[in-house]
């Protein structure tokens, strides 16, 4: 039976699997000793370091394809929509670019996406790209109804007032018990609110 184990090295970006010098000397330091290799798993060695090799081209293949995704004009709007609403798994939630569906979609991304190249972005850079349109695209004249929409269709209240706060945040009340309560705070920029 042949036992091999390897970890991801998160220290770095390229992700790269331990090499068997490095896993035995893990192995060495952590003083588990190395078990002797018969002729067989000498074999089924050798046939498991060529299939981890296959699986480390892949990997390899597979962030390289990342890497080399062009954005263009033609197909930003469509991929930075599936950056903000499905692509930032691996961000923490509060770290996360928040817009409203319906925001993004009214949103003139191409030409956000000229400004931002022009003003020296990197073109293929789409997390950055996010972050640069979440701070520079232009609150729609209908922003007040977009929101109150969403609001609605998601929690079934209406908007009675809205408060700004500050920047592109306003407060938004609703009626509770025939009183105007504060329930969430809105961008006007994004659409996004929270309680």
């Amino acid at each position: 039976m042949f036992l091999s184990g390897c970890s991801l090295n998160n220290s770095n970006n390229d992700n790269k699997l331990p090499d068997s010098k490095s896993t035995e000397v893990a192995a060495q330091s952590n003083d588990i000793p190395e078990p002797k290799a018969s002729t067989q798993d000498s074999s089924d060695a050798s046939k498991q370091n060529s299939t981890n090799g296959a699986s480390n081209e892949k990997i390899k293949s597979s962030k390289d394809s990342i890497k080399n995704r062009t954005y263009t004009e033609q197909n930003i709007s469509e991929k930075v929509k599936e950056y903000i609403i499905n692509g930032q798994g691996d961000k923490a939630e509060a770290s996360k670019i928040k817009w409203s569906k319906s925001f993004l979609n009214k949103a003139d991304i191409v030409s956000l996406y000229k400004q931002y190249v022009a003003k020296g972005g990197n073109s293929q850079d789409l997390a950055k790209f996010a972050a640069y349109m979440t701070s520079n695209a232009p609150i729609l004249n209908d922003w007040q109804q977009l929101f109150e929409k969403d609001l609605n269709d998601i929690y079934g209240e209406k908007v009675v007032r809205l408060e700004h706060l500050n920047k592109d945040l306003y407060q938004a009340y609703v009626k509770k018990n025939n009183k105007e309560v504060p329930y969430v705070v809105v961008s006007a920029r994004t659409g996004y609110f929270h309680g």
